[in-house]
């Protein structure tokens, strides 16, 4: 068992040595690594890649539903049941709420009331047009007999009210008489405060008699007066029904008699949609998920009342703010990239719906000032299941793409003195050619470069002690070989 474990190490330990041999047979020698020329200026190349570039903006918003429904209460009723509350799930024709079914019938009650209003109405129209009937002159006779048996009945009244007015008058002043002995009486002690008292209440009832007659018999003045207009009334109405009278209002009576007609008509036809719209059930009119709704059943609700705001999940927008420093760059239909960061990050794409006119002027969060921004609105194009309505997320407006262009780090780039634009072009024997280049778009960390070709090896850190023809080296890594 010793020798076992003895040869064991032992092949170990070749095997390392072997191992150790291969990695230093493998390892390129330090002047395989460098590029151009050995001893010159160390820089940092890369080579000139053709690919896409595109320019963003970058802005944040939260998730909202694009499509949302409000239902509202068309008539005044009362919540009975609640099937589906906030946060539930329903399809396009689900019960969410049952309403009290008297509302039903209490509407077609007063459906009915209307219908016989306008009958009433139409045969009282046909009369002014046509003449009084049998009916309405003998009720007109009728109605001024009435009349003038009031007028006769209240005349006799007020005849009675002002003979008691004087009988009381005249018992008032006989008890001031009576009162002033007794108060006299009183003063000098030959009757009892009760004496007194009495004679004393007894005045004092007769002058509040002396009023009240007073004031029936002004009562009385008037109803006399106003009795004499209902028999001339009376009189006018019989003598209009027995064609004596030429009414210059009758045309006044059929105009507004037609008015009457035509309100009646109206109310009817808002009736019966009121009658209509009192089912007894809400339901939904679209699938998706209810974020706003009663909680209380039994309340009340009244006419023009939210009910219950539907949203349909699978269709979200965001609503963000843009920099009016990009306001060219703005247009309906850009793409867009649209990135949520939670436990998992989710990335979607979108596109641009909706650009403001004009800028919103917005105070500061500190309150301090006022910023101006463009609204925008951005459509998510498939927003699948985890993003929600509310979510925040962060936002790339694609404003510009340019596909197989030459490009390059920005940093690789030189302006001089006129503001054109250069980079250092690294030969084959490690010498510098500098070359002028035209920049395309601008990514902020790449930037599209003309004249230049795929596979070019540039300067990627040049400096101001580099020098055309200068000659440097670089270390070979990644593609640089």
């Amino acid at each position: 068992m010793k020798n076992k474990k003895i040869w064991i190490v032992i092949l170990v330990a070749v095997l390392i040595v072997v191992f150790i041999g291969i990695a230093i047979s493998k390892k390129p020698k330090t002047e395989d690594t460098i590029g151009g020329f050995k001893n010159g200026t160390r820089v940092k190349a890369e080579l000139v890649e053709k690919g896409d570039i595109q320019t963003k903006i970058s802005s944040s918003g939260k998730l909202e539903a694009k499509d949302t429904y409000v239902i509202y209460a068309e008539t005044a009723n009362k919540i009975v049941t609640i099937h589906k509350k906030s946060g539930d799930l329903v399809k396009k024709g689900d019960t969410i709420l049952t309403l009290d079914q008297d509302t039903e019938e209490k509407t077609q009650k007063q459906l009915e009331a209307l219908e016989l209003q306008l009958r009433t109405a139409e045969e009282g129209l046909n009369q002014l047009i046509t003449g009084g009937s049998t009916q309405e002159i003998l009720n007109a006779q009728n109605a001024l007999v009435q009349a003038e048996k009031g007028e006769q009945d209240t005349k006799d009244l007020l005849a009675t009210q002002k003979t008691n007015l004087e009988n009381l008058k005249r018992d008032l002043k006989n008890q001031k008489i009576d009162y002033d002995v007794q108060s006299e009486l009183f003063s000098e002690g030959l009757i009892s405060q009760k004496e007194i008292d009495d004679a004393k209440a007894a005045l004092t009832t007769l002058e509040q008699n002396v009023e009240s007659t007073e004031t029936a018999i002004l009562s009385a003045e008037k109803a006399i007066e106003a009795a004499g207009i209902q028999k001339q009334t009376a009189e006018y109405s019989l003598g209009v029904l027995l064609n004596q009278i030429q009414d210059p209002n009758r045309k006044q009576s059929i105009s507004m008699k037609q008015s009457e007609v035509k309100n009646l008509q109206i109310q009817i036809f808002n009736t019966k949609t009121d009658l209509e719209k009192a089912g007894a059930l809400v339901t939904a009119p679209i699938d998706g998920v209810i974020i706003e709704g009663p909680d209380q059943e039994g309340m009340p609700i009244t006419p023009g009342m939210a009910l219950v705001t539907i949203i349909d999940p699978s269709k979200l927008i965001i609503k963000c703010d843009v920099s009016p420093y990009y306001a060219a760059d703005l247009k309906i239909g850009l793409g867009a990239e649209i990135k949520y960061t939670g436990s998992k990050t989710i990335e979607k794409s979108g596109k641009i719906i909706k650009v403001s006119p004009v800028a919103i002027i917005k105070q500061s969060t500190d309150k301090t000032g006022t910023s101006a921004n463009i609204p925008v609105e951005i459509e998510i194009e498939d927003p699948g299941t985890i993003i929600k309505p509310g979510f925040s997320v962060d936002i790339k407006v694609i404003t510009e793409t340019r596909k197989d262009v030459c490009i390059i780090p920005i940093l690789a780039t030189i302006e001089d003195d006129n503001d054109d634009t250069y980079v250092y072009i690294i030969k084959e024997d490690g010498s510098l050619e500098k070359r002028m280049v035209t920049q395309g778009l601008n990514n902020g960390l790449s930037v599209e470069a003309e004249n230049l070709k795929e596979g070019e090896l540039i300067v990627a850190n040049p400096t101001e002690f580099l020098k055309e023809g200068m000659k440097v080296s670089y270390e070979k890594t990644g593609e640089i070989q």
